[in-house]
């Protein structure tokens, strides 16, 4: 034994003496207990950690200042059945439980964004979600086939649901039909976006039928891959509209010709009183089109054709229906090489004293 501030110990590994300490021995922990502690361990991902009871772990405060998970208002103060639903989902699937989400569940508005999710979350969070949900918004979250079918029959129970983003997911025509499909049933559903989820053109009739909703205001399709067949599906469903309002279509392929069929609706439709088409190819058979909309259509105030491609000759098509328009309030004209002569025929058509128009954009950069 050798001597150290006064305490003894022992040097020697094979003294078969050893010093008394005066710390509590822990128990021996059972078998039972041991497969509890890892499991534990396993779904919550404290390995390694000071193990707590479960009720102190779903009481832990979650930070709320996450980039990723957001939560909105709150109009309940605790929804404990989504979140005991939640959790025995995740217990069934043998998943971890997520805590950002755990605290989010209990919010009638729910924002997740630029998250990874498995085909076993979205189990377990479609699962959870209940009829008073107002709004959710899933963006960026690597959507598949099989999760969307999962998350559709989710959403079928939120009759209450007021806006839906599932933007910059990757929707395959199965999924975008199953969507659609589901979207008649959220009778509450009044805004609606998919943006960016590349919805083709070839993917049909569940593109018309979207825009026939009965209770959408305002529909996001911006960043997808719409061409002559989306145009004409969605022109002749915007002559049977009578409840949309804002229409986003920016950032797509449309081209001159399909943007004949699209505009075709407008002649006819009453509601839409915001549109965007920005970043499209309208060229000269486009504006042709749009000048006959610009006469004939009364009820659309703010129009969008940044950067369509239109030049002088298209500018003078445009300043015509301008000269007989007196509802439309804003025009984006931005990124057009429209010419000195083409902003001089649009100012002119402008100088009329029916003319509505109280902000013009002709920037270039």
């Amino acid at each position: 034994m050798e001597i150290f501030n006064e305490k003894s110990f022992d040097t020697d590994l094979d003294d078969d003496e050893t010093d008394q300490t005066h710390d509590n021995t822990l128990p021996r922990l059972s078998f039972d207990q041991k497969l509890t502690a890892h499991r534990s361990n396993r779904l919550n991902e404290t390995f390694g950690q000071i193990n707590f009871p479960f009720q102190f772990q779903s009481n832990k405060k979650v930070r709320t200042n996450d980039d990723i998970l957001i939560p909105l208002r709150c109009k309940t103060s605790s929804n404990n059945g989504r979140i005991h639903i939640y959790e025995n989902s995740c217990h069934m699937l043998d998943i971890a439980i997520d805590w950002q989400l755990h605290s989010l569940l209990s919010h009638d508005n729910i924002v997740v964004h630029n998250r990874s999710f498995s085909f076993n979350e979205i189990r377990a969070f479609a699962t959870a979600i209940e009829a008073n949900l107002e709004s959710l918004i899933l963006s960026s979250i690597d959507l598949t086939t099989s999760s969307i079918r999962i998350l559709c029959q989710g959403l079928r129970k939120c009759v209450y649901l007021n806006l839906l983003d599932l933007s910059c997911n990757k929707l395959s025509r199965e999924s975008f039909k199953l969507l659609v499909d589901t979207i008649n049933y959220c009778t509450s559903l009044n805004y609606l976006s998919l943006a960016n989820c590349g919805i083709q053109d070839s993917y049909g009739r569940p593109i018309g039928n979207l825009c026939r909703h009965k209770r959408l205001i305002e529909i996001n399709l911006s960043g997808n891959e719409f061409e002559d067949m989306a145009c004409i599906l969605i022109g002749g469903a915007l002559t049977e509209n009578i409840r949309l309002i804002d229409l986003n279509l920016s950032w797509n392929f449309i081209r001159s010709y399909a943007s004949i069929a699209l505009f075709r609706g407008f002649e006819i439709n009453k509601t839409l009183t915001e549109f965007d088409i920005s970043w499209s190819n309208l060229g000269y058979d486009g504006s042709v089109a749009l000048r006959r909309v610009l006469i004939v259509n009364q009820f659309l105030y703010r129009l969008n054709i940044s950067n369509c491609n239109i030049d002088r000759a298209s500018a003078k098509l445009i300043s015509e229906g301008l000269e007989k328009n007196s509802t439309l309030q804003r025009i984006n004209l931005s990124f057009n090489p429209l010419t000195t002569h083409g902003v001089h025929d649009i100012v002119q058509a402008l100088n009329h004293k029916k003319s509505a128009i109280s902000m013009f954009d002709i920037s270039v950069g």
